[in-house]
């Protein structure tokens, strides 16, 4: 992103990857674009003339996550560094980021090929931790929503489908950077053993992680286009509130971070724990308060757009108890529909698709799902379609219909008998 005379760009990248970053910055330079700072992975730049520039990316492993900026350490290093002929630029975390006019005398910062290969890999492994760590969180938490539910209704979901996606995109990523990170372990300790200078040349893999990384951001953008415009939850609002707690959080652990508190190891990691609770907190909050709206909202919709009603058992319905909710992807839709009359209670939902794969996946969930917790589905013979069969719980109070591209899940009726209940059922939902 460019504004004025600064331009904004995200370059991600692990430490044993620098030299990519070196190459980035130095190409940047020949066109007139000089590093200012970096937060993470973001990248300032200032608009100057185009010169040579060697830039020079230092990892120190000794200053922790937790030092704020200018720590003892890293102020008696720029100090050696600036001996050696090189100025210092900017810093995030354990990253130095060092630069030298082209023509001016400098030495390598670091002249132990051993000693740096350490650094960089211990630097590495643990960005790498860290990062796997949250992958395994996240793909914990959508196993837990989707492929480990208990039906099959995330199919039926743009943004359940959308951000399984997102997170296996990001788990790809970020599998890719711990097979070059093997990779360069291995590869760097073989040099080192028979004197043969390390290789931190990983351009190709850093450029495939920048493309995935591109996609991934597509998908979360275009996630949040179609979820704004599809629901009725004010997103504007939820966006917002993160941001501003987003900021807070930033701002907080950069002044503790910058103070020299006693106790300021403990400090930042109950600040990482307790505000992205709050934040977390207050989202769903909004969210939820916000759904409940949109539900209220839902029960104005006119009874003509639902195929079953409680007027199909000889019963009217109390408006004011109607609750439904739809969702649609290009896989599966789904309904469900619930309503209290004034001598019954009607409830049921509708999971369709036009692959029949999908419609046997969602139905043999469900019957494992309901025997894991002691309910067993008995087929009951009728007179339907040979192509639509109707299970009953050993209970008596909830039938599944399915054919191959439908499958209706209803509670039982008081004073409707299985025969009505099987007749009208077929005729509305799969005549």
């Amino acid at each position: 992103m460019i504004f004025r005379d600064s331009k904004w760009v995200i370059f991600d990248f692990l430490p044993y990857e620098y030299k990519s970053l070196e190459e980035y910055l130095e190409k940047m330079a020949s066109k007139g674009w000089l590093l200012q700072y970096m937060k993470g992975y973001i990248l300032k730049f200032r608009k100057a003339n185009p010169k040579k520039v060697k830039y020079a990316v230092d990892i120190m492993d000794s200053i922790s996550f937790l030092d704020g900026k200018n720590s003892e350490k890293a102020l008696e290093y720029r100090e050696y560094c600036k001996e050696a002929g090189w100025n210092f630029v900017c810093e995030s975390d354990k990253i130095q980021i060092y630069s030298s006019e082209e023509n001016m005398e400098r030495i390598e910062i670091h002249t132990d090929e051993r000693e740096k290969f350490k650094i960089i890999r211990k630097a590495s492994f643990k960005y790498i931790l860290l990062k796997i760590l949250t992958v395994i969180t996240l793909l914990y938490g959508q196993y837990i929503i989707t492929i480990g539910s208990i039906d099959g209704h995330f199919l039926a979901s743009q943004l359940s489908l959308g951000s399984l996606l997102f997170i296996i995109i990001f788990a790809i990523h970020e599998i890719i950077g711990l097979i070059t990170f093997i990779i360069f372990a291995v590869n760097g300790k073989k040099s080192l053993g028979i004197g043969r200078k390390i290789n931190y040349n990983f351009k190709r893999s850093v450029k495939i992680k920048q493309i995935i990384s591109i996609i991934g951001f597509l998908i979360l953008a275009l996630m949040i286009i179609v979820y704004g415009f599809k629901s009725d939850i004010d997103l504007l609002k939820i966006l917002i509130i993160f941001l501003i707690f987003a900021i807070i959080l930033e701002y907080v652990i950069s002044f503790v971070k910058n103070r020299n508190y006693k106790n300021r190891k403990i400090i930042i990691p109950l600040i990482y724990l307790i505000l992205p609770v709050i934040i977390a907190i207050v989202m769903m909050t909004t969210i939820f308060s916000n759904a409940i709206l949109d539900s209220n909202n839902k029960k104005e919709i006119s009874k003509k757009d639902f195929y079953l009603t409680l007027e199909d058992f000889n019963d009217s319905s109390k408006d004011d108890n109607l609750y439904y909710i739809e969702d649609k992807s290009p896989i599966a839709s789904y309904l469900f529909y619930s309503v209290a009359g004034k001598k019954n209670y009607l409830s049921y939902d509708i999971f369709e698709s036009d692959y029949k794969w999908v419609v046997k996946y969602n139905f043999n969930k469900r019957i494992n799902f309901v025997r894991e917790i002691g309910i067993d589905y008995i087929e009951k013979e009728t007179n339907l379609p040979k192509d639509i069969k109707v299970f009953m719980n050993e209970r008596g109070d909830k039938y599944i219909f399915i054919s191959d591209y439908k499958m209706v899940e209803i509670s039982t009726l008081e004073e409707i008998s299985e025969d009505e209940l099987i007749s009208v059922v077929y005729e509305k939902l799969f005549k």
